[in-house]
């Protein structure tokens, strides 16, 4: 996205084969009703008065007689006959064709009652809900569920998944990679790769990582074929306190990326070309008509802290209001996160974490000043971005496919400050970032666990850019970090 932006609001399953043979057997079922139908549709102008069968002959006469109140004239009968003759016959074709209807609504209109059925139910789960976990700790759940249907699970992302319901909030990172860059709903897959046959057992694994703050953090997950079905299962962690908590959430990240990868972010505005947004609404559909130029909006979103709702943390400023964030991607990761403070380049995905920064040049221009475009590290070699929109995409192939002089620069976010020493004399000087707010010098003799850590008296002086706090050096050893109260 260019330097000149300029936002101006605007207003912005499968269906089964009918077996032929059920259809024959509905009307097998149903001869007896229909012959004698016919029968007395053919003889409407009579009345059977006995039946003589002949069982040498095996075969049945029928001795008919008039009406009682009709008189034979000329062979024919009377005008009042023919009519009462006229509307029984009349019924009758009535009532075979309302049998027909049936039976062909019974057979298509309600096919269903013939047809496969899905249904499960939960055999084991390896976290049980309500499980201690301590913050930034990444787990992974398993959840083996029973066939209990009459249709076969079929395996990967186009069969059986089992799909998150509602919202994320305990930062999902799939194991598997999207190959549908129009899918957005975060899900697992059949583990084994194999199809389960009913009465079979599958197993589906997802990672999560645990937020900052403490507390009791539940993600929802159900099965679906062509529609959801069978029990919600769940994922359930407490999170304990921890003492200091870092001011960078990477389970927030992953979550506001997750929920809004394929929609609008929370602000309500999507950025469609390099220098203008439009206002689509909070939660709105992402726009397809265009490609747009949203992707450093979103990462903005997903590692900022909105007042409204607060991705990872990170303040990022907002330069173009009423959006937030900023809108340029180069800007976004040169000038805010590595010349603020906040990060710095890798050369290894190994080195990466959820919540970190991919930063793209699409002519083989290394000058991170000339990014094209900006996509948020989910972990597990997966991606998530804005225009193009798309969720857990590979890192390693998804753009590159389409743009082979790619140049790709991995940014990792720092967790928390970085605390940096110097020796002057006797006088020992530490100092962090300025762009790191709210962080207190603590110190400690030991790093067993259990040791008593104590807040340095001395306030922290701001030289340029940097936090400081100048103390004498004593004997022994002594060990110092910043605790985000």
């Amino acid at each position: 996205m260019g330097n000149n932006e300029k936002c101006q609001p605007e207003k912005g399953p499968q269906s089964q084969s009918k077996s032929p043979i059920m259809l024959f057997f509905a009307l097998f079922c149903m001869r007896k009703s229909l012959i004698s139908r016919l029968i007395s549709l053919n003889s409407a102008k009579f009345r059977t008065k006995k039946i003589f069968i002949f069982p040498s002959a095996k075969r049945t006469f029928l001795k008919l007689q008039f009406p009682r109140k009709c008189a034979i004239i000329r062979g024919n009968l009377p005008e009042s006959c023919n009519r009462m003759a006229q509307i029984k016959n009349q019924n009758g074709i009535r009532s075979l064709i309302g049998i027909a209807v049936l039976c062909f609504s019974l057979l298509f209109g309600n096919f269903h009652a013939f047809a496969f059925v899905d249904n499960a139910t939960l055999v084991a789960v390896s976290i049980t809900n309500d499980t201690s976990v301590m913050p930034r700790t990444v787990v992974t759940q398993s959840w083996t569920l029973k066939n209990t249907g009459s249709s076969t699970w079929t395996p990967g992302q186009t069969g059986y998944t089992l799909n998150i319901v509602g919202q994320d909030t305990l930062g999902a990172i799939p194991l598997f990679t999207n190959a549908n860059s129009s899918r957005y709903i975060v899900s697992a897959i059949i583990a084994s790769g194999q199809s389960i046959a009913p009465g079979g057992q599958a197993t589906f694994r997802m990672s999560f990582i645990t937020p900052e703050a403490p507390g009791v953090y539940t993600d929802i997950f159900q099965l679906n074929g062509t529609a959801n079905f069978g029990p919600l299962v769940a994922v359930q962690l407490n999170v304990q306190k921890a003492g200091s908590t870092n001011q960078y959430d990477r389970s927030r990240v992953i979550s506001y990326a997750n929920n809004y990868a394929g929609y609008v972010c929370n602000d309500g505005y999507f950025w469609t070309n390099g220098s203008g947004c439009a206002h689509f609404g909070a939660g709105a559909p992402v726009p397809t008509a265009y490609l747009g130029d949203d992707c450093a909006h979103f990462v903005s979103s997903c590692i900022g802290s909105q007042s409204a709702l607060r991705g990872g943390g990170l303040p990022i400023p907002s330069r173009v209001p009423p959006t937030y964030g900023e809108p340029g991607a180069a800007r976004l990761v040169q000038n805010v996160l590595i010349d603020g403070g906040y990060a710095t380049e890798v050369t290894s995905l190994n080195e990466m974490s959820p919540g970190d920064v991919v930063g793209w040049n699409w002519e083989g221009d290394t000058n991170m000043n000339d990014l094209d475009h900006v996509t948020l590290y989910l972990g597990n070699g997966l991606l998530a971005s804005h225009a193009i929109s798309a969720l857990d995409v590979s890192a390693n192939s998804f753009f590159q496919s389409s743009e082979p002089h790619y140049v790709r620069h991995l940014i990792h976010i720092y967790d928390a400050p970085t605390l940096t020493m110097t020796n002057v004399g006797n006088k020992m000087i530490l100092s962090w970032g300025t762009n790191w707010t709210g962080y207190s010098l603590y110190t400690s003799i030991s790093l067993s666990e259990g040791a008593t850590w104590q807040k340095v008296a001395n306030t922290p002086a701001r030289v340029g850019k940097s936090m400081t706090v100048t103390n004498f050096m004593n004997p022994g050893a002594r060990f110092y970090r910043l605790v985000l109260p």
